[in-house]
């Protein structure tokens, strides 16, 4: 059995260079997921789970042919975002997460780009549905989401009844 992609693309944007998770992005990720902006999605964790999580970023790539890019401005890591599919589930998720710079777009900016990435490689046509899966009291998030078409589904999420899921119209 062979990996599916041994190369994580680099996209670039206006502002933003969507490119792949490293070694050196473990301090930002380290930093984020101490502070307690990071509950909504499972944290606080410790410098050893944000390892995990970047691992995790890093490694979705060659087991689906996708997964998540770190966001850079220029001065290094601010966030990730991308797309992953879990074991048991049916839906690719597209996610973000602003470890700093927030207010400033950069969100819509990487997922909008992450999306027609998925449009643009084929990968969309495939797959059942994209969703997002977001807490009901992360309003930034779903202004992302609405900024990007997506629509409530009124659907709690499996995983997390929390969470509603967000369903993301994509033309393939």
């Amino acid at each position: 059995m062979t990996d599916k992609l041994a190369h994580i693309p680099t996209l670039t944007t206006e502002r933003l260079i969507l490119r792949a998770p490293c070694a050196e992005d473990h301090a930002a990720y380290a930093a984020f997921y101490a502070s307690e902006r990071s509950h909504i999605i499972g944290g606080p964790l410790d410098a050893t789970a944000a390892w995990q999580v970047l691992a995790n970023d890093r490694g979705h790539w060659p087991l689906r042919g996708f997964g998540w890019w770190t966001i850079d401005d220029g001065t290094g890591c601010v966030g990730s975002c991308g797309f992953h599919l879990p074991g048991g589930r049916n839906d690719v998720e597209l996610g973000w997460s602003l470890f700093s710079a927030t207010g400033k777009g950069y969100a819509t900016e990487a997922a909008r780009a992450a999306l027609d990435w998925a449009v643009a490689e084929g990968h969309a046509g495939h797959w059942q549905r994209i969703v997002s899966y977001i807490d009901r009291r992360n309003t930034g998030s779903i202004g992302v989401a609405r900024r990007l078409g997506a629509v409530d589904s009124g659907e709690a999420a499996a995983h997390d009844p929390d969470c509603t899921i967000w369903v993301h119209e994509v033309t393939a």
